[in-house]
């Protein structure tokens, strides 16, 4: 374990992402190491064998690392967790049956899951750290843009990866719940429009934050990369939540509820 070493996870709930062969990967790996931003490769390229998911379950559960973060939601609004909460709630998740076509369980099978503890209020029921950031995401919404695969998805990750889960647990090699968007909108950094390929212009000012007032050292084949990709960029965002959790560096205090719905890491 690498108490310079933060990772960052851009995540998906989709089945796509996680095939073998990818031709525009969307889930990638960013490594910070002390000041310089070292590796940045999609789920793809991770070494090991079986399938991308695994071998990123795998690479996970090593715990090399002092803090890791993932972009996708930790837990579900309070009304649906169950009575044993966090923990309770990652053993659930893990026996649910897995979808035919991904390594995870659907986002309906979330959907019916959070049901069985309390009727939905809202079709997008949010968390009290989701409003505290104005998160767009709903754990539990399955439609256009859903959040629920995703949340499905990363509850198998830290379930299967059996690492400490910050904010319930603080340690060397935990998982960190993170969200780019809010991490930009904390910086005062462009948020919402600069994923699409013609928003270049608003990554390249992201990466220029990054070199000159974070003080990040990126070599010139990993900035074309997250120019290219706001998938890459955001795996790179993410690290930064896990920096957060870590050092105490927080932009905001946790919510009054963080020990049932759990919180995002924002740099200050």
């Amino acid at each position: 374990m690498s108490e310079a070493r933060f990772l960052g996870i851009d995540f998906s709930g989709g089945a796509g992402p996680w095939r073998p062969v990818c031709a525009r990967p969307s889930v990638w790996i960013a490594s910070l190491e002390g000041p310089r931003l070292a590796e940045l490769v999609p789920v793809q390229d991770l070494p090991g064998d079986g399938e991308p998911f695994g071998r990123l379950t795998s690479f996970l559960a090593e715990g090399r690392y002092r803090a890791a973060a993932i972009d996708a939601p930790f837990a579900l609004p309070a009304r649906h967790m169950p009575p044993g909460g966090h923990a309770q709630l990652l053993k659930d998740i893990v026996a649910l049956p897995q979808a035919e076509d991904r390594p995870f369980p659907r986002g309906a099978a979330l959907l019916d899951y959070a049901r069985g503890h309390a009727a939905l209020e809202s079709a997008k029921p949010s968390r009290e750290t989701e409003r505290q950031y104005a998160a767009t995401r709903s754990t539990l919404w399955n439609g256009v843009r859903p959040g629920a695969p995703f949340a499905a998805a990363c509850l198998t990750l830290l379930a299967r990866a059996g690492r400490p889960v910050w904010p319930w647990k603080d340690g060397p090699g935990m998982l960190v719940e993170a969200f780019p968007a809010a991490q930009l909108r904390a910086w005062g950094l462009p948020h919402a429009n600069y994923s699409a390929a013609e928003d270049r212009k608003a990554r390249a000012v992201i990466v220029g934050h990054l070199e000159e007032t974070r003080h990040l050292m990126i070599d010139v084949g990993l900035r074309k990369q997250m120019l290219a990709s706001a998938d890459a960029l955001d795996a790179v965002l993410a690290a930064f939540g896990a920096r957060a959790a870590a050092n105490r560096t927080l932009a905001r205090e946790k919510p009054a509820n963080w020990r049932v719905e759990g919180t995002i890491a924002v740099h200050a």
